[in-house]
């Protein structure tokens, strides 16, 4: 199965004056991918195991733990999105449904929108564009509050893929609502539309067949803490995270170098604050906008590469 890949920036960023050393340029690896993500498994099992034995009083601690970990899983899928896939292997397959299907989605749509951020990034047809508004404190707090329900919502868009999938004439709106599609485009007959329903379908069986079974076997408290809650918090990281990575101001109309570089920011979190609002190397996000497809790993040394050769690129 072929993927519709949107065309990324790395090429026009090295035409470029940088001159950016090749080694520095390290590409995901599936292995690493499945190694980090088994590490986050270990994290969540671990914290599920405990809320077995540890005072209530600290279950927001381990409910928090959990989250930064769901959101982990979001930053190595999103490694997977960038790179250069014909087809699903079952390595791919496995990272897919261990690392997506918890935060409910699935490669097909994260690849939808998230490239065609990058393409267009904080332009009028940019995915993940926010409204522009005077008080910034104000704005941030909306979107953090709005993506709390970003688990669910995409749990939704999965039970609506199925219906898009077997009705054509749905499929417009599941792009433009679940995809967040802004080409103006009509997709009722599009193959990567249609491709992305078809995947929901598989979460949609899989979500049901998870619930069915903790519901039936254990009860709806354990689905609720366990998983519910710490669903909840991982929106409201990544809502504040990808509100922070970007400068919303003026929407623009270009994709030079300058222009990516005033439109996007790192984060600069250290410690604690890194690990559950910006996991896995994921502040980086003017290098990463830079070459998408550069491994998350390899994104410190990069930066560092730019600070020291060319330091005033994040005041361009």
């Amino acid at each position: 199965m072929e993927y519709h890949i949107v065309e990324e920036l790395d090429r026009e960023v090295l035409s470029q004056k940088f001159k950016t050393p090749k080694n520095l340029l390290i590409k995901p690896s599936l292995d690493k991918l499945l190694k980090y993500m088994l590490l986050d498994w270990f994290v969540v099992i671990a914290c599920w195991l405990s809320l077995t034995i540890v005072n209530q009083a600290l279950y927001p601690i381990v409910a928090f733990i959990i989250a930064s970990r769901f959101h982990s899983f979001g930053v190595i899928l999103h490694d997977l999105t960038h790179m250069p896939l014909k087809k699903k292997t079952i390595k791919i397959r496995i990272i897919e449904v261990f690392t997506g299907y918890p935060i409910a989605t699935t490669l097909n749509a994260m690849r939808y929108h998230h490239l065609r951020h990058h393409k267009d990034s904080c332009m009028v047809t940019d995915p993940y564009l926010k409204p522009i508004s005077s008080n910034y404190s104000l704005a941030l707090l909306v979107n953090v509050l709005r993506s709390s329900l970003l688990i669910p919502f995409w749990l939704i868009r999965s039970i609506y893929g199925v219906f898009a999938f077997c009705i054509p004439l749905l499929r417009q709106s599941y792009a433009i609502i679940f995809l967040q599609d802004k080409s103006g485009k009509n997709l009722t007959n599009s193959k990567e539309v249609t491709q992305c329903a078809k995947e929901d379908i598989f979460q949609f069986l899989f979500f049901t067949g998870v619930f069915t079974g903790v519901l039936y076997f254990l009860n709806f408290e354990i689905l609720l803490l366990y998983y519910i809650v710490p669903a909840l918090i991982t929106g409201c990281f990544s809502g504040y995270r990808v509100f922070k990575e970007h400068r919303y101001t003026e929407p623009v109309n270009d994709r030079k170098i300058n222009t990516i570089i005033k439109t996007t920011t790192d984060h600069n979190l250290t410690g604690i604050a890194r690990f559950f609002l910006a996991p896995r190397n994921i502040g980086y996000h003017t290098v990463h906008h830079l070459h998408p497809q550069v491994a998350w790993y390899a994104l410190p040394e990069l930066r560092k590469w730019y600070l020291q050769n060319h330091p005033n690129i994040y005041e361009v």
